[in-house]
């Protein structure tokens, strides 16, 4: 064996690291400007949004990374309340709201990347699709829980207020749920009617093929990322304007 390819998985290894270590740092710096958005009082809802979308879009929109997301804003938002006192219930509930928005945003990248996989069916295996579509159905789901979870973590006022909004998202619904009750009246239709699927096999096609539409995905709220940005300073220009 030689020496370059003896060093090939410690160099995997090292990468890895390297990578979990990067991501690890991305979430601490979303958790510390959610907490300083809540904090500021100003467009708390625009800025979380905002925060939440940009930090999916620059992930690999997969299961971990969402959740890992939803925890780091809620957990953000959790500390920055802590200045709010009694209006802290209003700060949190408006930065949920806000975090519900750029999951809506996310969910419209998924569905733009599964409609684009179904019209490229066959460059896709079906257990990919099925993959993404299923971790589509359950944002809502994961939203909620992470919302419970970290209700039980966290500080006295902030626990209360997060265990009203997850008893309220769980007995009504989230925004997240009334969006994904319009797009499953179309989508699975139209990835019914996609047909046959490409018969790709073996674990690196799999992953291949896993990694592209969850690339597509990203691209798309990239995409989505940048509109909402330039929306945003549109309207500033015009309020600046105005004034």
């Amino acid at each position: 064996m030689s020496k370059e390819n003896s060093q090939g998985p410690e160099a995997d290894k090292t990468a890895e690291h390297q990578e979990d270590r990067t991501t690890q740092e991305a979430i601490e710096q979303l958790q510390s400007s959610v907490q300083e958005a809540v904090e500021s009082s100003e467009d708390v809802q625009e800025k979380i949004r905002r925060l939440t979308v940009d930090a999916l879009a620059e992930g690999k929109l997969d299961t971990e990374e969402i959740r890992s997301v939803i925890k780091a804003v809620i957990e953000g938002a959790s500390t920055g309340i802590e200045k709010h006192g009694p209006h802290a219930r209003q700060a949190l509930e408006e930065a949920m709201r806000g975090l519900e928005e750029g999951l809506i945003k996310a969910a419209e990248a998924s569905k733009l990347a599964l409609e684009e996989a179904a019209s490229r069916a066959e460059e896709f295996a079906e257990q990919d699709v099925k993959q993404a579509f299923d971790q589509l159905v359950e944002l809502e789901k994961m939203y909620v829980e992470t919302l419970t979870e970290v209700a039980r973590k966290g500080g006295e006022q902030a626990n209360q207020i997060l265990e009203d909004l997850a008893t309220h998202a769980r007995n009504s619904g989230t925004a997240v749920g009334e969006y994904m009750s319009e797009v499953m009246t179309t989508l699975p239709g139209k990835l019914q009617e996609a047909g046959e699927w490409g018969l790709k096999a073996g674990i690196e096609t799999t992953r291949s093929a896993g990694a592209q539409l969850a690339s597509i995905a990203s691209g798309f709220l990239a995409g989505i990322a940048e509109a909402l940005e330039k929306q945003s300073k549109k309207l500033k220009q015009d309020e600046t304007d105005q004034g």
